[in-house]
């Protein structure tokens, strides 16, 4: 890999970073790329209340310019649909929301797992009831999970593990799932790395090339399947990974989504020059 810089940010020793273009210029181009996009921490700047979450503008565009290419864009976040849906404004993709429990490809298919043996109301008032203490954790109510974030008081870190460890207890149903400066309780059936898969076997697409950036721990099942699947697989940030590739931040990753647009235009072009009539793979 060329032009790699070391970075350190004080977590972690020789975290190895690359630059968006390293990546695309090693992306094959006889497949169908599918693009599968972590929000918060990847396209979005983290809040220290997550309502106030936003995605550059700029980012918007070049997603909605990529998707009118015809590469499917796929949001795989944390967030619940419809927040991820309010965060991606008015552009209309898949939404693998909680960590991949909810899929939603448009208005006529929608998949979730069977969650009516869960009371997710006596959860909330369960973790309110044992935060009264601790006015600064953040409880996210997300319909079908329950977020728990100390991001303003990272202080309060395990605290707020504590308490989702002992109320997790009498709920056998549910894991707990630990991310930056948020613990969280969900269905075991959430799983990034079999949304992703669920996803591409819904598409159906020959020559597959999926590529899926991301930033935390939940994004790691994503990470792995990727890798069995042979596509691209990008974390964003430091910290111990299972990505092929690392991008330093937000802004790295509104790069590289720039750079694989003009990659795919490029594409479009060669395709359309080709006197042989060869088809370059995009769908």
């Amino acid at each position: 890999m060329n032009n790699q810089s070391i970075i350190s940010d004080g977590r972690e020793k020789d975290t190895y970073f690359v630059t968006p273009n390293d990546i695309i210029n090693i992306l094959p181009t006889d497949r169908n790329y599918c693009l599968f996009l972590d929000i918060d921490g990847t396209l979005a700047p983290f809040q220290i209340h997550p309502e106030h979450s936003f995605i550059p503008n700029t980012t918007l565009e070049v997603i909605k310019k990529i998707i009118e290419l015809n590469i499917p864009v796929i949001a795989v976040t944390g967030r619940d649909v419809e927040t991820a849906s309010k965060l991606l404004q008015s552009i209309e993709l898949p939404i693998a929301g909680l960590h991949g429990l909810d899929i939603y490809f448009d208005s006529d298919t929608y998949i979730r797992p069977d969650l009516s043996d869960i009371n997710f109301q006596k959860l909330k008032e369960d973790i309110i009831n044992s935060c009264e203490k601790y006015p600064d954790l953040l409880i996210e109510d997300k319909g079908h999970s329950i977020a728990l974030h100390y991001r303003k008081n990272p202080e309060l870190e395990d605290n707020a593990i504590y308490i989702m460890q002992q109320i997790k207890y009498f709920y056998p149903q549910l894991k707990l799932n630990r991310g930056k400066f948020v613990v969280e309780l969900l269905p075991k059936q959430a799983d990034k790395g079999k949304a992703i898969q669920t996803v591409l076997n819904h598409l159906n697409l020959p020559l597959t090339h999926p590529i899926f950036i991301g930033d935390d721990l939940t994004d790691e099942s994503g990470f792995i399947f990727i890798n069995q699947q042979f596509g691209t697989s990008i974390k964003v940030g430091s910290g111990e990974t299972e990505a092929q590739y690392r991008l330093k931040d937000i802004n790295s990753v509104s790069n590289f989504l720039f750079f694989f647009l003009e990659k795919i235009k490029k594409l479009y072009v060669k395709n359309s020059q080709d006197q042989n009539g060869e088809q370059i793979c995009l769908n």
